[in-house]
Formats: C-alpha cells, sequence, structure tokens
C-alpha cells in the first residue's frame, strides 16, 4: 500500500478482495477473445500476460497463482456457467492433440 494514499493499491485489492462471483464473466470473457489463436499460445499468452500485470503491480506470480487455485471451490459453485464453460473448453480444446 503506498503510504501517501488512503486507498489500498490494485495489487492490495487483489490480494484482499474476497467475492469471486465477479470473476467468472471475466475469466469466460478473456478466454473468448483469444480462442482463435493456436491453443498452446493461448496458455502461454495467459500466463505471460498474468506474470507481466502481476510483476507490474507488485504481486507475486506464484502468490497469485496459489490464491486463483484457491478460488476455485467458491468460484466452481452451482449455476456457474462461466466456469463450467471455461473448463468445457479447456478440455475439449486445449486438451485435444493436433
Amino acid at each position: 500500500m503506498n503510504p501517501f494514499s488512503p486507498l489500498p493499491s490494485i495489487a492490495d485489492r487483489a490480494v484482499t478482495d474476497s467475492t469471486v462471483a465477479v470473476l467468472r464473466e471475466p475469466a469466460f470473457e478473456l478466454l473468448s477473445r483469444i480462442q482463435d489463436i493456436n491453443p498452446s499460445d493461448q496458455v502461454r499468452a495467459l500466463f505471460l500476460a498474468a506474470t507481466v500485470i502481476a510483476d507490474t503491480i507488485g504481486m507475486d506470480p506464484h502468490d497469485a497463482i496459489n490464491r486463483a487455485r484457491r478460488m476455485m471451490s467458491d468460484a466452481d459453485g452451482p449455476h456457474t456457467v462461466h466456469i463450467a464453460a471455461l473448463k468445457d473448453y479447456a478440455d475439449g480444446e486445449l486438451r485435444r492433440i493436433d
């Protein structure tokens, strides 16, 4: 947190915000935007972008991934069509053998 600002930084909010429901649709939208790219490049591009963003705002990318893994139980609750669609896409398109 910036000691001169009364507002928490983006990194602070990313670490402390606990509402997962608001992330479902944006996560789906991110993947939807790059679905026409080579599947292995999609995966690499998502991780590259996440790393660049994390580094730039002062977050440890490894911690961010671990935090995201812990969010999965809340993100993948009942009636979560966006997460189900992401899983279906990953299983059907990204795990396929080229």
